[in-house]
């Protein structure tokens, strides 16, 4: 395994005690040399959440015994899902150039601190590169071309994931304000060659303009792809989420094809791609598992589940 350090790890959670356990025992055994810990507040209408998140903050205090230095931000109310991610890596980014970002739901492989520290240092001054992730969905594992460790893909995934201080800004010199004009530039047009990956995106680049699906990550998907970027994404898959159960704010489809994806440690010394440039067979193979509402049928089903969890939200975050 690579003997390169653990990069600075931001780990954010909320209320799941269980799975707060499980990354962060993690998270301990990478041993980063810096820790930022932020935790959102409970809210006031849940009864159960005050002691759940009291059981959560009390797991990681009481296995905070590796030398690390600790930076703290607890919510003391309660922001809600996105709001609370996007305060969070403003402030950790704020002091730090680069690191790893891990929910409380997301069961990072031991090789996947090392994959990050690694990649993190060589596209450290990469414009074409923002973001590193620990994701592959795709059964089995994905054959990179000259059987590398990892490709390059336009979808590239946040559960489980690192960046730099550079591609994180551009949530704000790339704001989703900015969709619109990226619309009628025929933004889509220029990165997916199929028609219905560019509804989907269309679809979901309207909502989160129009303030109906104010999902962080699909804000900064839209500001990586304004900007060119791509994602690594690794051959094997390095980040489990086993946040899909009933007690989730937005992940509740427990049969969710990204659903608790088994880990597979990566091999080092990395093997690394011929050229860096997007692997469209991996975007249409992520797609089809993942973004693409498909047929009329499909469409309208997707539809009845975003209705739902509209009307569920008020009683979630």
């Amino acid at each position: 395994m690579s003997q390169l350090p653990s990069p600075p790890v931001l780990f954010i959670f909320f209320n799941r005690a269980d799975l707060v356990a499980q990354t962060f025992a993690a998270i301990r055994a990478a041993r980063p040399p810096r820790l930022y810990l932020a935790a959102d507040a409970p809210r006031p209408h849940v009864p159960t959440d005050a002691a759940h998140c009291t059981a959560a903050l009390a797991f990681i205090e009481a296995h905070l015994d590796w030398p690390c230095t600790v930076h703290r931000d607890y919510a003391a109310a309660n922001l809600g899902s996105n709001p609370r991610i996007l305060s969070a890596l403003a402030w950790f980014f704020t002091h730090e150039a680069s690191g790893i970002v891990l929910e409380e739901d997301c069961l990072p492989h031991a090789t996947f601190f090392p994959f990050c520290a690694e990649l993190l240092i060589r596209y450290a001054e990469d414009p074409r590169i923002g973001l590193i992730s620990g994701d592959q969905f795709v059964p089995g594992g994905w054959h990179c071309a000259g059987d590398a460790s990892y490709t390059f893909a336009r979808l590239s995934q946040i559960w489980g994931w690192a960046s730099w201080r550079r591609a994180v800004i551009l949530l704000e010199t790339h704001p989703i304000s900015h969709w619109p004009a990226a619309r009628e530039g025929h933004l889509l047009e220029r990165i997916f060659s199929r028609a219905r990956d560019r509804r989907y995106w269309r679809d979901r680049f309207d909502e989160c303009h129009d303030g109906r699906a104010p999902v962080w990550d699909y804000r900064w998907a839209f500001a990586r792809w304004s900007a060119g970027q791509l994602g690594v994404v690794p051959a094997q898959n390095l980040v489990s989420n086993l946040g899909f159960r009933a007690d989730a704010t937005t992940t509740t489809e427990v049969d969710h094809p990204a659903a608790a994806v088994p880990l597979t440690a990566v091999s080092f010394p990395l093997r690394h791609p011929p050229a860096v440039a997007p692997d469209h067979r991996l975007d249409r193979a992520t797609a089809r598992l993942l973004f693409s509402t498909g047929s009329l049928r499909a469409r309208a089903t997707f539809r009845l589940r975003q209705f739902a969890r509209a009307l569920a939200r008020p009683f979630r975050r």
